[in-house]
């Protein structure tokens, strides 16, 4: 991505963009960008969310899954003084 220097922005302007900011609760930077894109006529890109691309091993278990997981694993929950030793 480039960079964009904007010089003797007015003050009423740079004023509305930060009560946007603040209202939106977004960076100024994200804030110009997308009034940018907006005006001409390309929608801003959201942040990806690579949430969903772990989806397969962040899954939420049902009961019965998270019983069978603990009577599996209960025996790793005892500790062995002799193997301490």
């Amino acid at each position: 991505m480039s960079v964009i220097t904007i010089h003797a922005l007015e003050p009423g302007v740079e004023k509305r963009i930060r009560a946007r900011a603040r209202q939106q609760h977004k960076s100024l930077n994200q804030t110009v960008k997308e009034l940018l894109a907006e005006r001409v006529g390309a929608k801003a890109q959201a942040p990806a969310d690579h949430r969903a691309d772990f989806a397969e091993f962040a899954g939420v278990w049902t009961h019965d899954e998270a019983r069978a997981f603990k009577i599996a694993t209960a025996d790793l929950a005892k500790v062995n003084a002799e193997d301490w030793q």
